[in-house]
C-alpha cells in the first residue's frame, strides 16, 4: 500500500505540521553499541605486541563454531518463545550469535568473508521475520535477540559490502518487528501495569530481566537507528522511576515489588556501607539485587544486562555506572560475592507479588536471604574491564569472579541448545581487557550533566521521550525551537583545563543550543594528565523521529480492500487503520480519532486520509479511495436473485426478472428496455423460449448497455447441415483457429482473432456427421486437414466426435466432446475441455464458409507429382510462398 511521507494540503492545515524524510545525522558514536573503534584498535595494538590474554581470547573467537563464514542459520517467519508448542526462538538466538561472531572477526581480522556472511545472515532474518510470538515470554525473545541483532548491525554498518538500501531494509525491519515489541512490553507489562478489573496495579509483576532485555533492545535499536527518542525512551526505564513508588533509603521490610523492576532505584533494592566482614570495593558499597533472592542463574543474567546497558551508554558519553552514587557498583558486588558463595551478605526481605496476587495474599512470595551459587557468565572481562582497566578502581569480588571466568582461558559467547547460553553475547574478556590497572594518571575526570531550561535546572543529560508508563502520551518531546544550555559539570572539584570539544565544532565548556532537530550534543573534555572523558546530552525534539508506518483498509459485505474499494451509494463503509506502534494516536480527515471508524450514507467518491502520530510525535499517512456505484445487475428466477448476473439458463415455464438494483435514494438514472419498458426492471412470466432483452441505461448523461438472456436449452443435440464453417465465440469475438501451420505441430486450438485472406483458411473447419450415436461431428480443419482431437491438438487421424447443443429459438451453441466434457472458452483464447458441469450460456455460433475457387473439398489426391497451385487454381512454381494445393492438400510455404 502507497505510504504518504507530505501531509495533502486539508490534513495539513488541520494537524499543523509537515512530514519529511528521517535525517539519520543525529550525533551518535559509531559503532557505538557494546564496542567502539576504539576497542577494536586497542586489539589490534595488543596484538601486535604479542599479549598472550589478548592472542588466547582471539583464538577462541576465530574458532568458534559460530564464527565461521560457513556457519548456518534457519530464519522463521513469527519467532516462538513460550506456550509449550512450536518454539523456535533458539534459531533467532543463534541466528544473531552468528551475525555477531563473524562481524567480530571482521573487526578484528579484516576478513571479509565473514563481513559478508555476518549481513547474509542478518538479511536472511530481516526479509523472513514478520512477528514475535509464543505466550508472554515473547518479552523476553523480543528483548534478548533483538538487541543482540541489533548489536551485530551495529558493528557491520560500515562494512562497504552492505549496500545502504539493504541497510536501510534492516532498520527498518528492527523498527517495525523488534521495537514494537520490546516498547510493547516496557510500557504494557502484558497488561499487569495497569491491571484492568483490579483495584491495584503490578508494575513489579516481571523480574528484572523482562524490563532489563526490552530497555536494553530499545536503546541498541535508538543506536542503529539513530533515533533520539527511542534511544532516550529504552533508556528513561533505566534512571527515572516511571511509576513514582521509589524511596530512598527504603525503610520498609520487606522491600515490596511496586515499580519496575529494571530502574537503577528498584534493580539494586538496597545500598548500605560494606560491613566488616566483607571485602569493599573501592565505593565501600554493596547492595543487594532485584533477582538476587530469587535463585543464581537470574540473578547473574540480570546483573549481565544491567551491565551491557551501562557498557553501550557509556560508549555513547553517558555515565550510567556512576548514576545513582555508583549504586550499580554495590549490586555487580553483590551478586559477584553470591557466585563466591560468600556468607553474610547483607540483606533486607523482599517480597514479591504479581498481579494476581496482592501483598496482603500469603501466597506472595518473601525472600529472606541471597540466592549462592557458583555460576560465572560471560561479562565479567566487562566488569573487570571497565572498573580496573579504565577507572583504576578495586572490585574484590568481581575480580574473584572474573579469576574463575578465565581459569580456563578467555570466555567464548552464545552456545548450546538452551536459552541461557545466549542470554549474553559474551567474549567479554576479547573486547574488554586492558594490560594493567589504570594509574591516577591514566583515570579519565568523570563529568556529570546539568542543563538549564527556561527557568528549570536539571541534573540530568537528556530530554525528551523520558515519560513511559501504559498510558497513551505521544507529547513528550522537546518543543521545536527550546533553548537549551549544556552545562557539563566536573566532578569532586577537578581542575578544569579548558580542554573542551563539541561534536558541534565549539570549542567552550558550556553550549547553549536552539532544539530544532533531535540530536545527541557530546563533550569531549582533555583533563591535565591528556586523557580524554565525554558527556551526551541526548534532545529529542517533538516529532523528529523515524515515523511509524500506518495503513489503512476497509471492509464492506465481507470484503477488505487496502488501496480503493466500491460501494454502492448511499451505503456505509468501515475504515480500519492499524500501526504496529500501540502507544500512538490517530486523526481522520473525517475528524474522527479512533483507530476504526465507520463512515455513513456516502453520496460521493471520497479520498479518505488517516494520520497515525507515533510515540515520539512523528506522522506518517496513508490513504484509501472509496469509490461509488450506483447499479448492480441481477436477476430472479422464480422469485430468487442472482447477483452480479445477466443470463442464467432456465427451464420451460420459469417467471423471469430482469431486475438490476440501483440504490433506492438515488434518481439521476433512466432505463430504457429492448422491449419498450423504461422501468427499473422487465419481468416475463412461463417462458417457453430464449428470452433476450437490452437495457440501455444512462447515468449522469452518460449510456451504458447490458444485454440480459434467459436461455432455454434444446433437449436434444443439434443436427447441423454438413458443410464448411467458421466457429465463432461471441462473447469474445474470436474464433477457433488452427495454430499447427504457424509451425506448431502439436499446437493446441485456441479461439484467435478473425484471420484474412489465406489465412483465414486456418479457422475454416468441415463439420460431417459420423452418425456414431445421434447427430455428433468430426471438425476437420481447411488449411492442414487435421481434425480437432479429445484434447485440443490437432492429429491426421484420431476423429473426436463433437456435439452441438442449442439454446431454444437462437442460433447459440454449447459444445460438448464425448466424455462429456464442455467448451469453457477463456478469456486468453484457451479452451478448458475439462469441465463436467453443463454450461449456463451458449458461447459459440457458425458461421457458414464458402471454399474459394479452385477449391472442391479437402480429400487427398491420389496422383503424386510436384504441380502446384494457389488458392485461386493457377499453377504456381516451386518458389511460390504462401497457401498452395499440393498433391491435393492445401500447404503453407513459408516466406
Amino acid at each position: 500500500m502507497k505510504k504518504i511521507y507530505a501531509l495533502l494540503t486539508t490534513l495539513l492545515l488541520t494537524i499543523g505540521v509537515t512530514a519529511q524524510s528521517y535525517n539519520t545525522n543525529r550525533g551518535f558514536v559509531h559503532p557505538g553499541g557494546l564496542h567502539t573503534q576504539e576497542d577494536f584498535d586497542r586489539i589490534k595494538d595488543l596484538l601486535a605486541k604479542g599479549d598472550p590474554t589478548i592472542t588466547a581470547a582471539v583464538k577462541v573467537l576465530t574458532q568458534a563454531a559460530y564464527a565461521q563464514s560457513t556457519a548456518g542459520t534457519s530464519p522463521v517467519q513469527t519467532i516462538v518463545r513460550g506456550g509449550g508448542k512450536g518454539e523456535n526462538y533458539i534459531n533467532a538466538a543463534r541466528g544473531a550469535t552468528i551475525a555477531y561472531q563473524n562481524a567480530l572477526v571482521w573487526k578484528i581480522t579484516g576478513n571479509k568473508a565473514n563481513a559478508s556472511h555476518a549481513i547474509n545472515v542478518l538479511m536472511q532474518w530481516a526479509n523472513t521475520t514478520k512477528g514475535i510470538g509464543g505466550d508472554s515470554n515473547y518479552a523476553l525473545a523480543a528483548g534478548l535477540y533483538g538487541y543482540q541483532f541489533a548489536q551485530a548491525a551495529e558493528l557491520l554498518r560500515d562494512y562497504e559490502g552492505w549496500a545502504p538500501e539493504r541497510f536501510e531494509q534492516f532498520r527498518q525491519w528492527m523498527l517495525q518487528v523488534w521495537y514494537p515489541s520490546a516498547m510493547g512490553f516496557l510500557r504494557g507489562r502484558n497488561g499487569t501495569w495497569e491491571n484492568v478489573g483490579r483495584w491495584w496495579q503490578a508494575p513489579g509483576h516481571y523480574w528484572s530481566n523482562w524490563g532489563l532485555c526490552n530497555a536494553l533492545c530499545v536503546m541498541s535499536i535508538g543506536v542503529l537507528c539513530d533515533d533520539v527518542f527511542i534511544y532516550n525512551q529504552g533508556l528513561s526505564y533505566i534512571k527515572y522511576d516511571q511509576v513514582g513508588t521509589f524511596t530512598d533509603p527504603r525503610t520498609a521490610n520487606p522491600i515490596l515489588n511496586d515499580g519496575l523492576t529494571e530502574f537503577m532505584g528498584n534493580l539494586v533494592v538496597t545500598v548500605t556501607n560494606t560491613p566488616a566482614n566483607l571485602k569493599a570495593s573501592s565505593y565501600g558499597t554493596i547492595g543487594q539485587m532485584q533477582e538476587s533472592g530469587r535463585d543464581i542463574g537470574h540473578a547473574t543474567m540480570a546483573a549481565g544486562l544491567a551491565i551491557d546497558i551501562a557498557h553501550m551508554a557509556w560508549n555513547q558519553g553517558d555515565d550510567l555506572f556512576s548514576f545513582m552514587d555508583n549504586r550499580l557498583a554495590a549490586g555487580i558486588e553483590f551478586v559477584a560475592a553470591q557466585t563466591q558463595n560468600i556468607e553474610g551478605l547483607p540483606w533486607t526481605n523482599y517480597k514479591y507479588g504479581t498481579n494476581g496476587m496482592y501483598y496482603t495474599d500469603n501466597r506472595c512470595w518473601t525472600m529472606t536471604g541471597p540466592a549462592l551459587g557458583n555460576q560465572i557468565r560471560p561479562y565479567w572481562g566487562t566488569v573487570i574491564g571497565h572498573y580496573q582497566g579504565v577507572l583504576g578502581k578495586d572490585m574484590p569480588y568481581s575480580e574473584m569472579a572474573y579469576a574463575n571466568l578465565i581459569k580456563n582461558g578467555p570466555d567464548g559467547g552464545g552456545q548450546g541448545s538452551t536459552s541461557g547460553g545466549y542470554d549474553h553475547l559474551g567474549y567479554s574478556v576479547l573486547m574488554n581487557y586492558r594490560d594493567h590497572k589504570a594509574t591516577t594518571e591514566e583515570v579519565p575526570t568523570l563529568l556529570a550533566p546539568k542543563m538549564v531550561v527556561g527557568n528549570d535546572t536539571l541534573c540530568h543529560n537528556e530530554l525528551g521521550g523520558l515519560a513511559n508508563t501504559f498510558k497513551t502520551n505521544n507529547n513528550t518531546g522537546v518543543a521545536k525551537g527550546t533553548v537549551i544550555k549544556l552545562l557539563p559539570q566536573l566532578r569532586d572539584g577537578s581542575e578544569d583545563t579548558g580542554q573542551w570539544q563539541w561534536n558541534t565544532g565549539e570549542t567552550t565548556r558550556n553550549l547553549t543550543v536552539t532544539a530544532n532537530e533531535s540530536y545527541v550534543y557530546r563533550v569531549c573534555y582533555t583533563n591535565k594528565h591528556g586523557v580524554k572523558s565525554y558527556l551526551c546530552f541526548s534532545i529529542a525534539v517533538q516529532g523528529d523521529c523515524e515515523p511509524t508506518p500506518v495503513e489503512v483498509s476497509a471492509t464492506y459485505n465481507g470484503v477488505t480492500a487496502t488501496d480503493s474499494i466500491t460501494i454502492f451509494y448511499d451505503d456505509a463503509i468501515t475504515l480500519k487503520a492499524a500501526s504496529k506502534d500501540g502507544f500512538g494516536s490517530f486523526a481522520w480527515s473525517t475528524g474522527a480519532t479512533s483507530s476504526n471508524i465507520t463512515v455513513k450514507n456516502l453520496r460521493k467518491d471520497t479520498l479518505f486520509t488517516v494520520a497515525f502520530k507515533n510515540q515520539g510525535g512523528a506522522i506518517s499517512y496513508d490513504t484509501i479511495r472509496v469509490h461509488l456505484k450506483y447499479f448492480r445487475p441481477q436477476m430472479a428466477v422464480n422469485g430468487k436473485v442472482k447477483v452480479d448476473t445477466v443470463q442464467c439458463l432456465c427451464q420451460p415455464g420459469d417467471k423471469v426478472a430482469f431486475a438490476p438494483y440501483v440504490p433506492s435514494t438515488f434518481k439521476d438514472i433512466r432505463f430504457q428496455w429492448s422491449s419498450g419498458s423504461t422501468d427499473r426492471s422487465v419481468t416475463y412470466n412461463d417462458i417457453q423460449a430464449t428470452i433476450v432483452d437490452t437495457l440501455v441505461y444512462t447515468l449522469f448523461g452518460k449510456s451504458y448497455t447490458v444485454c440480459y438472456v434467459a436461455y432455454l436449452s434444446d433437449t436434444l443435440d443439434s443436427a447441423i447441415p454438413e458443410g464448411y464453417y467458421l466457429i465463432r465465440d461471441r462473447f469474445h469475438d474470436t474464433y477457433l483457429t488452427n495454430n499447427t501451420v504457424e509451425g506448431l505441430p502439436y499446437a493446441n486450438a485456441t479461439f484467435t482473432a478473425k484471420k484474412e485472406g489465406d489465412a483465414l483458411q486456418q479457422q475454416a473447419w468441415k463439420v460431417t456427421n459420423e452418425n456414431v450415436d445421434g447427430p455428433c461431428y468430426d471438425l476437420q480443419n481447411l488449411a492442414d486437414q487435421r481434425y480437432l482431437a479429445l484434447t485440443m491438438r490437432m492429429t491426421a487421424s484420431t476423429r473426436t466426435p463433437y456435439y452441438f447443443r442449442k439454446a431454444t429459438g437462437t442460433q447459440w451453441y454449447h459444445l460438448r466432446n464425448k466424455r462429456p466434457c464442455y467448451f469453457t472458452i477463456n478469456d486468453d483464447g484457451t479452451v478448458d475441455h475439462t469441465t463436467y458441469y453443463v454450461p449456463t450460456n451458449f458461447p459459440v455460433e457458425l458461421i457458414p464458409y464458402t471454399l474459394p475457387a479452385g477449391i472442391h473439398d479437402i480429400h487427398a489426391d491420389k496422383a503424386s507429382d510436384d504441380k502446384r497451385y494457389n488458392i485461386q487454381g493457377q499453377r504456381v512454381g516451386a518458389d511460390y510462398k504462401g497457401l498452395i494445393i499440393h498433391n491435393g492438400k492445401i500447404v503453407l510455404m513459408r516466406y
